[in-house]
C-alpha cells in the first residue's frame, strides 16, 4: 500500500490486488450488514437520505451493528428516543459513505470479480497471509478525493468496528490476547492493517493542506 499525490487536493491510494479486493470484500460485508438493519430503502437524495427520521427503540442485537449503533445517551429512556428519531438517518450516511468505496474501488478494479476470492476460515477469520502472495500484479490506483476522504475514513472505521465486535476487541488486553489465537491472528492483522491505512491517507491530507496554506508560507 503506498499513497501518492495528485492535483486539487486529491490522492492516490495504490494499493495490491489482493489488497483491494480484501478492502472491497469488507466493505462489501459491511454493506450487507447495514441493509440488513434498514428499515427503508436508501433515498437517493443523500441530504434527504442523512435527514430521514426513524429507527429503532432498543441497540441492535447483532454485536457489529451495536458496535456501529451505540446508544448516545446513558439513560435508557433518553437513549432509546434519540435512537428511535436518528438511526435511520445515520444508518443511511454510512450507507452512502459505503457505497462511495465500493464504487471507487469498482471503477479501478472491474475485473476484481473474476479473481481468486480471498479465503474466510469458518471461525470467520481472513486469510492475511495472501494479501501480499504475488508481488508482480499490477497495483490498483484508487483515487480519494477532498469529496470522498470522509466517507472514504468514516467506512474504513466502520469495518474496524465490526472486526472488532467480531473478534471481540474491546481493550489493548484483548489486542494482546487475540494476536497470540491463531485462529485470530490474521484478522487482527487486518484490523491493524486498516488503522495504518486511515492514519496514512489522513497525515498525507494534513500534510497537502498545511502545503497549499499560503499563511504556512
Amino acid at each position: 500500500m503506498r499513497i501518492l499525490a495528485g492535483y486539487a487536493g486529491r490522492l492516490t491510494l495504490e494499493l495490491h490486488p489482493d489488497e483491494a479486493a480484501l478492502i472491497d470484500s469488507l466493505v462489501g460485508q459491511v454493506l450487507e450488514l447495514l441493509q440488513s438493519h434498514s428499515s427503508t430503502e436508501l433515498d437517493p437524495d443523500p441530504l434527504l437520505a442523512s435527514l430521514e427520521v426513524g429507527g429503532s427503540s432498543t441497540p441492535p442485537e447483532d454485536p457489529a451493528l451495536a458496535r456501529l449503533f451505540p446508544d448516545a445517551y446513558e439513560d435508557a429512556v433518553e437513549a432509546s428516543e434519540y435512537r428511535r428519531f436518528t438511526e435511520q438517518g445515520l444508518l443511511n450516511r454510512k450507507l452512502q459513505d459505503a457505497t462511495v468505496v465500493s464504487a471507487a474501488l469498482s471503477a479501478e478494479a472491474p475485473d476484481r470479480a473474476s479473481r481468486e476470492p480471498l479465503r474466510e476460515d469458518p471461525d470467520g477469520t481472513i486469510d492475511g497471509q495472501r494479501i501480499m502472495a504475488d508481488e508482480d500484479a499490477l497495483p490498483v490506483k484508487v483515487t480519494i478525493t477532498e469529496a470522498s476522504l470522509e466517507a472514504w475514513v468514516r467506512t474504513l472505521t466502520a469495518v474496524r468496528l465490526a472486526l472488532a465486535a467480531r473478534l471481540g476487541l474491546d481493550s489493548d488486553e484483548d489486542h494482546e490476547r487475540l494476536e497470540d489465537d491463531p485462529e485470530a491472528r490474521s484478522t487482527v492483522l487486518v484490523y491493524d492493517w486498516l488503522a495504518a491505512i486511515i492514519e496514512s491517507v489522513l497525515q498525507f491530507e494534513s500534510a497537502v493542506v498545511e502545503d497549499s496554506d499560503p499563511e504556512a508560507l
